[in-house]
This record gives structure tokens, sequence and C-alpha cells, in this order.
């Protein structure tokens, strides 16, 4: 049942069964909790996965597979491992979103911003120092970039000015 699920989905299978939603529930439920489905199924297709994260955050993964629930949250801890920690979707995710985490961070403080990204736990302190290294590094690029803007302009301005030709006044 684990690989028609991972291949045709979940419709594909309740139809296959003929179950209705309630009945199919309690197999997706021991599928899940006993035979790790999910994890397997993420695992077969990491880098769309990943790429969702990416793009949309876990709130989003969890949506797709269907798993809206406080009984699911160890399920998406294990696959919040395996996409944003072991696949690096975290980094991929702060990189891609600096600007704004840049903006809740200045405005919320860190912690917001740690819970926002799944990192409250103390185990993922490494992973929080290397998204704290991220932004670091995205605003010492900023004032770099405004700094190097500003000293361009004015040697600009000088080279400019020292190139004008200089004529005397006539009456």
């Amino acid at each position: 049942m684990v690989e028609v699920y991972i291949v045709a989905g979940p419709r594909e299978l309740r139809k296959i069964l003929g179950l209705k939603k309630a009945e199919f529930q309690v197999i997706f439920d021991y599928l899940v909790f006993e035979h790790d489905l999910l994890y397997r199924c993420v695992a077969n297709s990491v880098d769309f996965f990943v790429d969702l994260y990416v793009k949309y955050g876990m709130k989003h993964v969890r949506a797709v597979l269907g798993i809206d629930g406080k009984k699911y949250d160890s399920v998406m801890e294990d696959l919040f491992k395996l996409i944003a920690i072991a696949n690096e979707g975290l980094y991929l995710n702060v990189l891609q979103n600096r600007v704004r985490y840049l903006l809740a961070f200045k405005a919320r403080g860190g912690e917001f911003l740690r819970t926002i990204l799944g990192l409250v736990d103390e185990k993922y302190d490494y992973a929080w120092k290397k998204v704290l290294d991220i932004l670091l590094n995205a605003v010492c690029d900023g004032l770099f970039s405004e700094r190097t803007l500003e000293h361009g302009l004015k040697n600009f301005a000088m080279m400019m000015n020292g190139m004008r030709e200089h004529r005397a006044i006539s009456g």
C-alpha cells in the first residue's frame, strides 16, 4: 500500500481500496505512524519537497501532504529534519527570503524569526547560528553596496568636475 500511495497518491489508493474518506483516514494514519509513509514519500521526491519548502515554507508542505493537526507534529519534525536540515532547504529558504527575514528580525526580534523558521528547540542552535551568519552577511553586503555607491558617485562627480572645460567669460 505504501508503494501505491507513493506512486499513485492518496486519491488513487482510496479509489483502489474502495473506501470512504473517514475509512481511508484510519488507514492513512496507520501507514503514517506505523510504516513511515510520509517520510518515505518525501524521501522519494526530496528535491520537489525542498523546492516547495524554499518557495512557500513548512506550512505549505504540511498542507500539500494533507496533515493538518497536532497529531502529526512529530511526523512533521522528522520531515523538517529531512527537508530543511539534511538537504539544506533552510539555508536556501533564508537566502531566497533574506530581505523579508531581515525585516522581520528588525521589527519583531530574533525569537520571532526563530519561531517562524521552526528553530525554537535547542537542538537547532547550530542551524540558527548559520541563519544568523547568512543574515549578518546580507546586512554587511547591503552596507558595503551603499558605501560603494556613495564613493562611486562622489568619485564620478570629482572626475566630471575635473574634465569640465573651463572657458573665460568674454563680453
